[in-house]
């Protein structure tokens, strides 16, 4: 029994998804609260807003890596009238590089492009025998028209 468990390999714990989207929000958000201008009338406001818009925004790139442009985009202008005009070049580039992160985290946590660079596709058949060419749901083989509707009660 001693000799059986030395000899048992560590289970290796991968972060999950959770924990990942969280890493990467308080890594954003910790880049980006330099740059906020303090608003006296409502101390705080600021930086639990750029919180909830950075969580957001990983939130967005989590489920579709594909959409981190927008994200992005959304993120910036959402953040934007936060920070000084002067600071708001950078906050652009340090929200396209985190998000650039993110993303090449999810994609390849997903799965989505193969060793050849190309993107799964559905495990559905149509009538003459060819694949679906839609993408799958992330942790299913089938697309969103191929998945199981839940009954209806």
């Amino acid at each position: 029994m001693i000799g059986e468990s030395a000899t048992r390999s560590p289970v290796v714990r991968r972060p999950s998804r959770a924990d990942a989207t969280q890493r990467f929000t308080r890594a954003l958000w910790r880049a980006l609260t330099p740059s906020l201008m303090p608003d006296p009338r409502r101390p705080g406001w600021s930086e639990r807003y750029l919180m909830q818009v950075c969580a957001a925004g990983v939130a967005r790139v989590a489920a579709d890596p594909r959409s981190q442009p927008m994200a992005a985009r959304s993120l910036f202008a959402s953040a934007r009238s936060l920070m000084r005009a002067q600071d708001q070049l950078r906050a652009a580039r340090i929200i396209e590089v985190h998000f650039a992160r993110a993303r090449s985290h999810f994609e390849a946590e997903r799965g989505t492009t193969g060793p050849d660079g190309s993107t799964p596709r559905c495990a559905a058949l149509n009538r003459k025998g060819k694949r679906c060419g839609r993408e799958p749901i992330w942790g299913t083989p089938f697309c969103v028209s191929h998945t199981g509707r839940p009954a209806v009660a």
